[in-house]
């Protein structure tokens, strides 16, 4: 199930990659990348004239005719990946997976173009679910998704305490902050249980509708790299 703020991923890569004519390509780096390709052909559909590299810290060789490279690393250090090489930079729930967010913001600084944006869905730690999370094993975790491929659970460390906590985290590596918008969306956890899909479905509904962001659990944030006069 794609939650909101994966779905204003999608949205603003696509709005965030220029429309090259010809055969130049637009450049993208999926951070965190997986197995899915769900992403890259969210894209295409809109975009058909881009590459994209991926870097994870498993290789998974997956196929698809938009995908060039895949790179084994950890985001916080990804020598392979070049320098100054994408237009857009995206990572779908990865941050809260990396301990060393400042070293993480400084590379994807360095991967991105001037004025190349960094688009990702993250968790607000501060929010009622994610204080659930951080206090329980991940073998709570993976009852929670269930089981089955691309659900497994991986450890998180939340290490930005909030969602302005890690804007200044990207602001000091060298962005502009352009947009950041927040959802909650409890049923996306609970959707397998019957009485609680129907409390949090209520739940995200109050939430939305008050825009009471403290509480919101999911975020889709876009900076941007400063362009350097």
């Amino acid at each position: 199930m794609q939650t909101p703020a994966e779905q204003c991923l999608i949205q603003k890569a696509i709005e965030s990659l220029p429309r090259s004519g010809g055969k130049k390509l637009s450049t993208v780096l999926n951070i965190g990348a997986g197995r899915s390709t769900v992403i890259e052909q969210a894209i295409a559909k809109e975009v058909p004239n881009f590459i994209c590299d991926r870097v994870d810290v498993e290789l998974h060789r997956v196929r698809h005719p938009n995908i060039r490279n895949e790179y084994v690393a950890s985001v916080e250090s990804m020598p392979d990946v070049p320098s100054d090489a994408y237009d857009v930079a995206f990572a779908n729930y990865v941050l809260e997976h990396v301990p060393k967010i400042d070293d993480a913001a400084r590379e994807i600084h360095r991967t991105l173009k001037g004025g190349g944006r960094f688009i990702a869905s993250i968790p607000n730690p501060g929010a009622p679910e994610f204080w659930i999370s951080r206090i329980t094993p991940k073998s709570f975790h993976q009852i929670i998704k269930g089981k089955g491929k691309g659900k497994e659970a991986f450890e998180t460390f939340y290490a930005y305490k909030n969602i302005r906590g890690l804007n200044r985290i990207f602001e000091r590596a060298g962005f502009d902050i352009v947009n950041v918008k927040r959802f909650s969306f409890v049923r996306g956890y609970l959707y397998r249980f019957p009485i609680l899909n129907t409390l949090s479905r209520m739940y995200d509904g109050i939430l939305n509708a008050l825009r009471i962001k403290p509480m919101m659990g999911h975020a889709c944030v876009v900076y941007e790299k400063c362009i350097k006069n």
